[in-house]
Order: C-alpha cells, then structure tokens, then sequence
C-alpha cells in the first residue's frame, strides 16, 4: 500500500511542478517607482490564449520576454514576444517539453527539457545563432528549476527529492545546500553572486533564504506572505510577492514584514503567481491562473 501511495504521489507531483494551471496568463505591467513605494501601471495581457502560458522572464536588455506556452500541438515549448512590436515567436521546440527559459548572455537561452516519459529532465542551453540545443548541466539528478550567477555557480532544485543543490560543471562541484525546499525557481539576487530560494520549515512555515556560494551559507530573509511559493526581486533589492490579486513587497534594509504593494484586481487579475522583473526595474511581467 505505501509503495502505492508513493507512486501515485509521484505522479501528482509531476503535474504540478510546472503547470500552475491549465489556462493561465501572463501580463505586463509598466512599474512607476515613487519615493518610498512602487506603482504598477498599463497592465496589458500578452498571451491571450486558452492554453498554458507561463514561467516569464526578460531578457537581459529588457527588450523581450521568454515564457513556456502550449500554444502549438499541446507541447509545452519556449516563446518569446517582443515588447516593441508585440509579437510572439516560438524560440525553442522538441517532442519534449521545454521550461524555465532564461537569457544567459545575448546568444544563449537556458532552459529546462523533459525527457521522453517524464525521465531525464535536465538544463540546457539554446544558442540563438545556430538555433542549436545542447545539456549545459551533466547532471544525474532531474532539475525542474535552476539560477546562475555570473561565476558559472547554480543553485537547482531537484525534482522529487525537494533538495538544492549548488552544482559547478568548470569546478566539478556538486554540493548538497538544504532540503524540505519547495518547487520554486530559485533567483539570483540583484547585484550579487548569491541566490535565494524557498524552504518549507519543521512548523510547515514558508521560508526565503539565502545561499552564499562563497561561503556556502545559508541565512533566512522573509518568510513568505501566506504561503505563497513564486516572487521576484526588483533591483534595488526589494522583493515582491502575490496573493490573489495582490502584490506585497518586503525590503530588507527598510522592512519588518511585507507591505501591500497594490491590488491588481482593477486589470482583472484573480490569482498571482510566477513573476518577473525586467533588470532596468521598469517592467514587471506576472502570471495569472484563470
């Protein structure tokens, strides 16, 4: 009976690790900084389609995001859509799935790629000059979620295990960081080589940590606003976290706890999840389960 249980836990898990919902969209709003606070503007949808769309993030010069969409043939690939003009084009496709895309530099796209039967899941990298896809981390492990810092350091979640891992394929590293972590895209955070990534505690809370590659530390920012797994970080080191057509924000130098930040409900947003920061700090990109 347990290996039952067990079984089918695996099965449930598999859905839910990246499909947040079946009809979810992703919005882009303009971001107004104000003295002591943001302003979240112009919200416009810019999916608008009945199937998957999620997992934004922006490209390193704003320019465009990157998402996973099940747009075309019920697969899940990676789209990009231009911000100036508004179009969409599909970027990267296989047989497989594709997630969790990420511009390294100008002409290298990190993603994640499932294997055939859900098995070896693994990161890759897509060069946009050759169109060209190959595994960036040789890992034995399956890795749903990842971030990399600009030393060739990533910290990656492990499907399945619930564990971090800070992996280095120059420097032949592949270290244990903490478990009980939940299945949340781990983030870079602005303006340092560390991450930040989200454990679940003995006492079922929810916490934002830290780890330092350098010193292989962890330490606590925030707990999470109530029980929410995705945030972004703004550049000035604030983060930001939805529930229901909410956004709270926390700054560690100025704030004990997060603070209403705005309610979105006004741009017809219901429920927030996944999110993202354009790295000008300009634009913000989020995704809401229909």
């Amino acid at each position: 009976m347990r290996t039952l249980i067990a079984f089918s836990f695996l099965l449930t898990l598999s859905g839910l690790v990246f499909a947040q919902g079946s009809n979810s969209e992703i919005f882009l709003f303009d971001i107004e900084k104000k003295e002591s606070d943001f302003a979240f503007l112009n919200g416009e949808n810019i999916t608008n389609n009945k199937s998957y769309d999620n997992q934004p993030s922006f490209s390193l010069d704003g320019k465009s995001i990157l998402f996973t969409s099940g747009r075309n043939s019920g697969n899940f690939d990676i789209f990009e859509y231009s911000i100036a003009d508004k179009n969409i084009s599909e970027l990267i496709s296989s047989e497989n799935g594709e997630y969790t895309a990420k511009e390294f530099d100008k002409n290298t796209v990190m993603f994640v790629r499932e294997g055939k039967n859900d098995q070896g899941m693994g990161v890759w990298k897509f060069d946009r000059r050759t169109r060209k896809s190959m595994p960036a981390l040789k890992n034995k492990e399956p890795i749903a979620y990842y971030a990399f810092n600009r030393k060739g350091d990533a910290l990656v979640w492990i499907r399945y295990a619930f564990m971090m891992h800070w992996v280095n394929p120059e420097s032949s590293i592949n270290r244990f960081v903490a478990n009980y972590a939940q299945p949340s895209v781990p983030h870079l955070i602005p303006g340092t080589d560390k991450f930040s990534f989200m454990q679940r505690h003995p006492d079922d809370s929810l916490w934002i940590k830290e780890f330092d590659p350098a010193t292989r530390a962890v330490r606590p920012i925030v707990p999470a606003k109530d029980g929410e797994k995705d945030y972004a970080w703004m550049p000035d080191g604030s983060l930001l976290i939805g529930s229901g057509s909410k956004l709270f924000s926390f700054n560690g130098k100025t704030d004990k706890s997060w603070k209403e930040a705005a309610d979105l409900k006004v741009s017809g947003i219901k429920d927030i999840t996944r999110m993202a920061v354009s790295p000008d700090g300009k634009n913000l990109a989020l995704v809401d389960n229909r």
